[in-house]
């Protein structure tokens, strides 16, 4: 009910991926199919539903060619390898789709509730895996059914589809309030008022931050479908047709709602993100599958041959997963489990590994199985900080270790945190380094006298 990082409440996003990726672990083990089967699900499950949705806004057919552009666009394909809540938030929001453009060509009053009831399950599990993330696809959506709120047999917003999704996506929230109640100022700031009106997480706060995170985003990860549609507008700019393609354009958007109903599911979402202070190239993941409906609209509208289309999707289908495969042989920093290679002969036989401070060795974890326990920088605030730290019992175990010190894994680039291993009468030795991170053995000095907690804070505050 409670995540926890560090045996601590962690409740910057809610559990739901957590969730997932724990049943991951207990079905496949503790491994990386475990951890990544979720995001994998997620990502295919989304690649049907928007066939599904191509297929109910357009004829029969596109169905299977549309959720192939989204296979092959760059983007989803990358997010989908990536241990992050986005990927099973792009499957809830689709699947609120799928169900909201149900409701909209129902036949009948009953089976547009019944539709419009299974679209809140779906916001309310979307809110439950990143919070208030469904908002700019669901305004595109609420924008939708103001355009054309005279073709719908039920409203949107009814009773029972409120509760639905308050029963499903605030419960956890109320639950967690109730039991922390500090947690609501947290999660406001983490979920609200940080990512939208400030620069607390300092994640390209800049106006003009979309034009280099976005927008080459939107281009070079809708690879190779942007060289087809290119291929098109260059067609129309040399035939002198492009001012009729624009003004055709507008005329569909007002006739067709299938393309309003595109146009806003694109383009709300981007405008919102654009203006919120907070940016991560994969924010703007809701707009893809957008996009690849559209981007199979226009093609095949456009007359591409099937066959060229099915060459391109398994040429760029083998190219993404030769690319997955090179990524995995080529050594970056990142690389936990490298990491965990060049550790192990020198921790194997450790309970546990110590480092000080941020930034947290999760994946050092998952690999090795053993504890990390993170020590605080800053020590020397208070007596009663001193006396309530974790340094005090790790102070005790590195006196009764003596000569075998202990292992820690630390930053090379933090230069306090070793001038405070000094100042607590320790010394530093590095075992093995990996890029900016050093495996060290901490002991007491040559003369063996490691300070006791009271004497290190009396060091520290002279």
């Amino acid at each position: 009910m409670v995540p926890l990082r560090d045996f601590r409440p962690h409740l910057t996003k809610p559990p739901l991926a957590y969730w997932s990726i724990a049943l991951g672990l207990k079905a496949f083990g503790v491994n990386e199919w475990g951890a990544r089967i979720p995001n994998a699900l997620a990502f295919t499950i989304t690649v049907l539903l928007v066939g599904l949705i191509s297929e109910r806004l357009f004829e029969k057919g596109m169905g299977p060619l549309a959720s192939t552009v989204y296979l092959t666009s760059l983007a989803p394909f990358a997010a989908s390898n990536i241990l992050t809540t986005d990927t099973i938030l792009v499957m809830w929001e689709v699947a609120a789709v799928w169900a909201f453009i149900s409701a909209f060509m129902a036949q009948t009053k009953n089976m547009a509730r019944i539709w419009f009831a299974v679209m809140g399950l779906f916001w309310g599990l979307g809110f439950l895996t990143k919070g208030p993330a469904i908002f700019p696809v669901a305004a595109a959506m609420g924008i939708f059914w103001l355009c054309r709120r005279n073709s719908f047999k039920a409203s949107p917003v009814s009773l029972s589809v409120i509760v639905i999704f308050l029963i499903t996506g605030l419960s956890w929230y109320m639950a967690i309030i109730e039991k922390y109640p500090w947690a609501r100022d947290l999660i406001l700031e983490e979920q609200v008022t940080g990512r939208l009106f400030s620069d607390v997480f300092h994640r390209n706060s800049s106006w003009y931050a979309p034009l280099y995170l976005y927008l080459p985003m939107i281009v070079l990860d809708s690879m190779p479908w942007i060289f087809s549609l290119a291929k098109f507008f260059k067609h129309s700019i040399r035939t002198n047709t492009l001012g009729k393609v624009g003004r055709d354009l507008i005329t569909i958007v007002s006739r067709d709602p299938a393309w309003l109903f595109l146009i806003l599911w694109w383009a709300v979402p981007l405008v919102i993100f654009s203006l919120a202070r907070s940016r991560l190239p994969l924010y703007i993941l809701p707009l893809f599958p957008a996009m690849a409906i559209a981007t199979t609209r226009i093609l095949f509208v456009k007359g591409l041959p099937l066959r060229a289309f099915m060459r391109k999707a398994v040429i760029t289908l083998g190219v993404f997963i030769m690319l997955k495969a090179a990524a995995a042989l080529i050594p970056v920093p990142q690389d936990a489990r490298a990491m965990y290679r060049a550790f192990s002969p020198y921790i194997e036989n450790e309970n546990d590994i110590d480092a000080i401070d941020q930034p947290f060795l999760d994946g050092l974890a998952f690999y090795s199985g053993k504890q990390i326990e993170y020590l605080p920088e800053n020590v020397g605030l208070s007596p009663s900080r001193l006396v309530d730290s974790s340094w005090n019992e790790e102070l005790h175990e590195i006196r009764k270790k003596g000569g075998n010190g202990d292992m820690f894994v630390l930053d090379s680039r933090e230069k306090p945190h070793f001038q405070l291993l000094k100042q607590l009468g320790l010394e530093a030795r590095l075992l093995k380094r990996f890029y900016r991170y050093g495996l060290y053995n901490i002991r007491p000095k040559e003369n063996g006298r490691c300070l006791s907690f009271k004497m290190s804070y009396a060091l520290l505050a002279d």
